[in-house]
């Protein structure tokens, strides 16, 4: 089977269907009925979005070439489930294993993490001193995004379990924001066939490895985002009516032009190569 690098980028399947013509996956949009050919040798991962059928011939196909299928919402902002081939390729599973079961390669990840938000090399630093540092460095960069935004900010808010529980309108719209980018993720480590579990900063949830790798990409695509949004619509502090959603198709758009997924595989399979020292 090909290396997950070595295969094309992701498909996404929105009100159409998926099935199989003449022994090949073929997307149909609904609208026009046109139909694309899917090099299935070639695929990770086809992303079915709201609207779409999918038969099973498709997915026996799929499974037989090791495709992954994913039930996401528009263009990724939500993973809802993800059908995982049998006998498919696990050596960046067993890769993520490797680093996470050794203290000083799921250290090295850390720190490499570490370096990929911040630009700072923390060689000497323990796991519980790079969580407090980080900690520092996060609240001030949302204080002074706030800033630069002009919008009103008295700190991080958020409800573990219930992120969209009512809040000020830049603590939701980013809850909101961070919510969509955990569902690209996840749908990317799906793909990678890695474990979402697996974290080396987060431990203890299912998706630790995700919030691991969404942490990269919150302060330079998320909050800007979410922050953006609120200086446009919010008046002050207070919610607008449309908040989630506004911020949900802004994420869908982001999403979409700056081809996010595809640099989120590349990151996750270069972070592991880096602990392994690859």
């Amino acid at each position: 089977m090909l290396q997950i690098k070595d295969r094309l980028s992701f498909f996404y399947v929105q009100r159409g269907s998926l099935t199989v013509i003449d022994g090949c996956l073929v997307l149909t949009d609904a609208e026009d009925r046109t139909q694309y050919e899917v090099p299935a040798r070639a695929t990770v991962c086809i992303m079915v979005g709201p609207g779409t059928n999918v038969s099973t011939e498709a997915m026996r196909l799929a499974a037989a070439y090791g495709v992954l299928i994913t039930w996401v919402g528009e263009h990724g902002v939500r993973c809802y489930s993800a059908g995982r081939p049998w006998g498919d390729n696990i050596e960046w599973l067993e890769k993520q294993v490797r680093c996470y079961s050794d203290p000083q390669l799921s250290l090295k990840v850390a720190r490499e993490m570490f370096f990929r938000r911040f630009g700072v090399r923390m060689e000497r630093r323990s796991i519980d001193q790079l969580r407090g540092i980080e900690g520092a460095r996060v609240r001030e960069l949302y204080k002074l995004k706030a800033q630069e935004y002009r919008i009103p900010w008295s700190g991080r808010k958020y409800v573990p379990g219930n992120p969209l529980k009512q809040t000020d309108a830049p603590n939701l719209a980013l809850n909101v924001a961070n919510t969509c980018l955990y569902g690209l993720v996840e749908t990317a480590v799906h793909a990678a066939g890695m474990s979402t579990a697996l974290g080396f900063i987060h431990k203890g949830d299912r998706l630790s490895f995700v919030l691991d790798i969404a942490d990269l990409y919150k302060m330079e695509q998320m909050v800007p985002l979410a922050f953006r949004l609120v200086a446009q619509k919010a008046d002050g502090a207070r919610p607008w009516p449309n908040l989630e959603m506004d911020v949900r198709r802004a994420c869908r758009d982001h999403f979409k032009e700056s081809k996010l997924l595809d640099r989120v595989v590349n990151d996750m399979t270069g972070l592991i190569d880096a602990g392994l020292g690859s």
